[in-house]
């Protein structure tokens, strides 16, 4: 099934002649019963949450009809660790988790991905097995991406390129925050900070997950959550 069934009851793609874009208008949906228009500033939106920035329509459509809906359930293994990634995912709905298993043979959760983020390990960047997993911790409907044939399609178009390289970047700056942030923060600032970045997952996962996070027990961040509580009094 393809992202035009998943979204659209009726889906319409019309090519609008203004400059050289390629407009796309559908009907109205339903998705978690509410009604919405889909047209192109949808998915100028859906691209700004992670690129801020806007991509012209005919890349966003090259990536987005290739991909083939799939669902997987809660608590289901998306990658093992020590597999390859041959599959790219774009969650539409729902959220993951990666993590690893430390020398002690500890769960250590490494991140969290929802809506409009893909679902994608370091190997697919070096061509390596996975040293990660990635579990579903919700339902999940996902964009399912051959990884070689997705890198095929950014490599040959020069701002899909751009927004690659672009994402690249977002990578390397988020692992240098977040390893200082163990460095120079304290456990209440790690958690403060989790939740400006991250607004709508601490409701939605175990509390230990998100202890495992940041690198604290589920006690101490009862703790945390109790002082930060009685500070607001």
């Amino acid at each position: 099934m393809s992202f035009q069934s998943y979204f659209g009851i009726i889906y319409e793609i019309t090519e609008i002649k203004t400059g050289n874009l390629l407009q796309i208008h559908a009907n109205r949906f339903k998705r978690k019963n509410a009604e919405m228009k889909f047209d192109i500033n949808t998915f100028n939106r859906v691209t700004n949450c992670y690129l801020n920035r806007d991509l012209p329509s005919e890349c966003i459509l090259d990536i987005v009809k290739t991909g083939k809906e799939k669902n997987f359930k809660k608590g289901e293994l998306i990658l093992g660790i020590g597999e390859r990634m041959n599959k790219v995912y774009f969650i539409l709905d729902g959220i993951a988790r990666s993590y690893y298993i430390d020398n002690d043979g500890n769960d250590v959760t490494k991140s969290f991905l929802c809506e409009y983020n893909f679902c994608v390990s370091e190997s697919f960047f070096v061509n390596d097995i996975s040293c990660q997993s990635f579990e579903a911790i919700e339902n999940m409907t996902v964009l399912e991406y051959d990884a070689e044939n997705l890198k095929s399609i950014i490599m040959s178009i020069p701002e899909l390129k751009d927004a690659y390289i672009q994402m690249l970047e977002q990578t390397i700056v988020y692992k240098m925050n977040r390893e200082s942030s163990f460095q120079l923060e304290s456990a209440a600032e790690r958690y403060i900070n989790f939740k400006k970045i991250m607004p709508n997952i601490e409701n939605r996962v175990k509390q230990s997950y998100i202890a495992s996070y940041l690198g604290i027990t589920s006690v101490s961040l009862s703790r945390i959550r109790r002082a930060l509580r009685e500070d607001l009094q």
